[in-house]
This record gives structure tokens, sequence and C-alpha cells, in this order.
């Protein structure tokens, strides 16, 4: 048999048989491919990094480091001294701060196959480079919020309160864990906090269930909840963006996760209990991002740390624990009270904007929507017939405390439901000498490594190809945590 006929393979020869029919028919395959473009379906909405000046370093160093004057008012002396008396001097309080600069990326790879098979028809290594870029992006929005290098700290054991209906638990010793998840956590997957338990036993009944509370864990965005039969092994059961949940069942097997409704883009990782230690909130390879500066305690050094273990830190820092908002006097209760009269109290001046998720952001708007006071306007088209436009948006809530100084509400699609924050971009204190409150530090802004052609034996994807990586380096500084706060929990 010659080398060309040894070369037909089986495709070709069914090609052939293919086209062995009565007449030319529609199987015989004699017609076109309408292949269109390429279509690309990433959504890249990176609002916070879009708004996050990114200011490179001149000086190469492991941190960012800035002193500040804190606020010692509460401790000045009487400025009364009495007639020829010299006056009492004012007390100073100097804070160095750190933040430690950790690299960000993510790498892509376009073999010499998928070239020669997207001839005519596409560019794979543009197309991977692209796609990769949306992807840094997006990443860094999401480490820009909830980047955190230290742990959460330990939840206290759940409160566990019985109910005779609404489930399906028998009479059992139920023992219920959880454990609380940072920003990057929330996700990534890449852990919770230490957990902790509780145990309650039902006498009797068969339609018995379980609501389960914890006290409110700084810095949290989401909290997992653990079912167990003996205290020893764990199930997971759900997670919440609240500190409650209510346990209809016994399980002796993990759970699926909560809907995309429930808990928007959160990690497909099923995340472990471990009841012993630090379960991964801590991540070493994170810089502290916007959520850890507002929730961590600060040491001598000026590092953030888990909050109760140095000098507290200076942010508002409230919990709805589970309670959903309400409406008074055409405004957020909760957000006035809890958010923009301590941040009055505390150092006198109006957050910049509300930073909310999109779940809270449509309950606000459906809040004051949905009430007498809220107006509707009859326009006219071009008939003349009158029209009306369903729905709307609520862009900005008075600052009653503060005079009357409008916020406005912007939505974040790295903020997880149920974490409200209040961010001040500008302080209006006296040569505060702060260009940009809130800023990325790098030694190295995005920027895109080629490597050279590279192989790996034996490997789908092993080559001969091309590798690149898209990274940063840098760290998040915040300077001026004392204005701003969190609501968190909110249902």
């Amino acid at each position: 048999m010659s080398a060309t006929l040894e070369n037909v393979t089986e495709e070709t020869l069914a090609a052939i048989a293919k086209a062995q029919t009565t007449g030319i028919l529609q199987s015989t395959g004699i017609y076109s491919y309408d292949l269109s473009p390429l279509v690309q379906l990433i959504p890249v909405v990176t609002p916070f990094r879009d708004m996050v000046p990114r200011v490179s370093s001149p000086d190469g160093n492991p941190f960012a480091v800035w002193r500040s004057i804190m606020d010692a008012t509460n401790s000045q002396p009487d400025p009364s001294m009495g007639i020829d008396y010299a006056a009492n001097e004012v007390i100073f309080k100097e804070q160095d701060f750190q933040a430690k600069y950790m690299p960000t990326g993510l790498a892509g790879l376009a073999t010499q196959d998928a070239f020669d098979f997207a001839k005519g028809y596409g560019d794979p290594y543009a197309v991977a480079t692209f796609q990769t870029l949306n992807q840094v992006l997006i990443g860094d929005d999401r480490k820009l919020i909830g980047a955190q290098s230290f742990a959460l700290a330990r939840p206290a054991a759940p409160t566990l309160t019985q109910s005779s209906t609404g489930g399906t638990i028998g009479a059992v010793t139920a023992y219920v864990g959880v454990a609380a998840r940072t920003g990057s956590g929330y996700y990534y997957g890449s852990g919770n906090s230490r957990g902790n338990s509780a145990s309650t036993t039902f006498g009797s009944g068969s339609t018995n269930k379980i609501t389960a509370t914890v006290a409110s864990v700084r810095g949290a965005v989401a909290y997992d909840w653990f079912y167990s039969a003996d205290g020893t092994t764990w199930y997971y059961y759900t997670t919440t963006t609240t500190n409650t949940v209510t346990i209809t069942k016994t399980i002796a097997a993990n759970q699926a996760l909560p809907a995309s409704t429930v808990t928007p883009d959160m990690s497909s990782v099923v995340p472990t209990i471990n009841t012993a230690a630090d379960n991964g909130s801590a991540n070493a390879k994170d810089y502290d991002g916007f959520l850890a500066s507002l929730a961590g305690d600060y040491t001598s050094a000026g590092q953030w740390a888990q909050p109760g273990t140095a000098t507290a830190n200076p942010s508002i820092n409230s919990s709805l624990d589970g309670a959903a908002l309400t409406l008074a006097g055409g405004s957020i209760a909760e957000i006035e009270n809890l958010l923009f009269l301590p941040l009055w109290q505390q150092v006198k001046c109006s957050p910049t904007a509300l930073m909310m998720n999109a779940v809270q952001a449509q309950e606000i708007a459906n809040l004051v929507l949905g009430s007498s006071a809220a107006t509707t306007f009859l326009n006219t088209d071009a008939s003349g017939r009158l029209s009306t436009t369903a729905g709307g948006r609520v862009g900005e809530i008075v600052n009653a405390p503060a005079g009357g100084v409008t916020v406005p509400i912007e939505v974040h699609v790295s903020l997880p439901p149920g974490t409200i924050v209040a961010r001040t971009d500008r302080v209006p204190f006296p040569q505060a000498n702060i260009s940009s409150v809130l800023e990325y530090r790098n030694l190295r802004d995005t920027a895109q490594f080629d490597y050279g052609i590279s192989r790996v034996a034996n490997t789908a994807g092993g080559g001969p190809r091309r590798e690149f990586e898209i990274r940063s380096i840098g760290a998040f500084v915040n300077r001026a945590p004392v204005a701003m706060g969190v609501l968190q929990n909110v249902a």
C-alpha cells in the first residue's frame, strides 16, 4: 500500500461514503457554514477598581508607609488656664501605618495547534490575552474590596432556638456549626474563620426546626453553616450573607450551595469547618483591601491585625443581625442612625457615597418608591396621550445629621449582599494633606509578561505553546478609616 493511501483517515473515508448518494440531497453535505464571529460573554463590571487611584511608588519597599496625626481632641487639656498662668500644652498622637505590597495576576496560554485550527477565523493568542485581562480586572475589583491577610475573629457559639413547626427534624440532638468568610473568601472559596458550634436536643416531634444566630463578626460578609449528628462529623448546610440561618432538616451529606439569587457570584467551592484553627480567612498571599482596612485593628507598627487583638479600628461598624432596612420620614432609618449620625458625631463630615450590592439598592428603591410619599410623574407621548413609566431608582439619600448633604448610592458587584459601606473620598480637615484617601499604591501596575515558547510532554495543552501573565504588585492604602462606616448583616 502506498504512503498516500496509508494517510487516508477514517474521517476521509466517511466523507467519501457520505458523498455516495443517488442524486444530490441535503444529506450529501454540499452546503456552507454560516460561521458568525466569535461571541465572548464575559461581563466585566469593575466600578471600585475604576475609581481607586493607582499611584506608582517612587521607591522599592516591602511596605507602603505613611504617618498620621491621630485625633486626640477628647484627650486635650482644659483651655482655661487662669490669669498669669501659661496655657496647657496640646497633646499630639502620631501613628505610623504600613500596607504590604503583594502581587496579583492571572496567566494564559495558546497552543500552536489552536493557532492552526483557528486559521482564517480568529487569533487564539489575542482572545486568550483579552479574556485574561478581563479576569484580571474582575479579580482586581474583588481584591481591592475584599482581600485580607489577617484572620477573622472566631465566631461565638451560635444561639439555637427551637421551633416545633416548619421543619422535618425529629427527636434528636442536633449540632450546628458556623464559620465566617471575608470578601475574598466569598468570591474565591479560599476558606473561612475558625469555626464554633452549639447543640440542642428535641425531646419529641417530627416537624421541628432550628433558628441559629451568631454574634456579628467584624469584617465578615458571609457565614457558612454546618450540621452534625454527633458534633464530630460535619456536613455543609448553607451559606448566608447575614449572621442567622434556619435549619429545617437533618443531613448526612454536604448540601448544594445557595442559589445564585441568594449569594450572587459566590465561589462554587463547598466550604469546610475547622473548629481548632483558622480555616483560610487569613490569606498570606493577599494585601489588605478596603473591607480589611475598615475591620482590622492596627498594631504598634501600623499593620492591620485581627479585630480584638490590637488598637481598635476607628471606623464605624454596626450590624442589623438579619433585620431588614426600614423606611422612616421618607429615608432609610438604619442608614441614618447607624452610619450617617455616628460618622457626623465622630468626624463631623459626611461620607461621599454609599456602596452596596444590587440587592440592597433594589430594597431601598422598593421601600422609598413603595411609600405613599413617592411621586409619580405622568409624561405625554408624541400623540399627546399620557404615558407613565413603571419603576425607578433611589440615586441619593439625604444626610440629615450632616445638614442635608446628599449621598449617592453606588452599586458594586464585588460587595456581597448584606453589607453596606459608607465611603469617604474627601476629608475636610484643616491641612489634612490627603490627595487620595483611598489608593492602590503599586511598585508595578498592570503589565503583561510573555514567556518563551514552551512544552510539557504528555499533557493536554502542553505545547508547543505561548504562555503569558498579566500581573501587578501593589498595596491598598486607606488613609482615613475613621471617616467611614460599615453596616453588616442586612437582610
